[in-house]
């Protein structure tokens, strides 16, 4: 991943944007990583990923402590807890 500093990608607006488009730009500041440029495609699939690898995991925490005994619910209980009515 390329990186450049914070006044370069401002001096090299158009530059920093092309090259974005091949690859992430880091943009730091006072040495630190303050931003990331990136093809708005690649961000979007990046972002489905980080959630898909979300709910996996809380899938996984919700499995584990159903078999460690922890107590579950159906949908009726929470309906009538909520009251909700459910078309059957």
């Amino acid at each position: 991943m390329n990186k450049m500093t914070a006044t370069a990608a401002r001096q090299q607006w158009a530059q920093t944007l092309d090259t974005a488009l091949r690859e992430p730009i880091q943009i730091t500041s006072h040495g630190r990583v303050v931003a990331v440029v990136m093809d708005p495609e690649l961000a979007q699939r990046a972002m489905a990923a980080l959630e898909e690898a979300e709910d996996i995991a809380a899938a996984d925490r919700a499995l584990a402590e159903t078999a460690a005994g922890e107590p579950t619910y159906s949908l009726d209980d929470v309906a009538a807890e909520l009251g909700l009515a459910r078309n059957a």
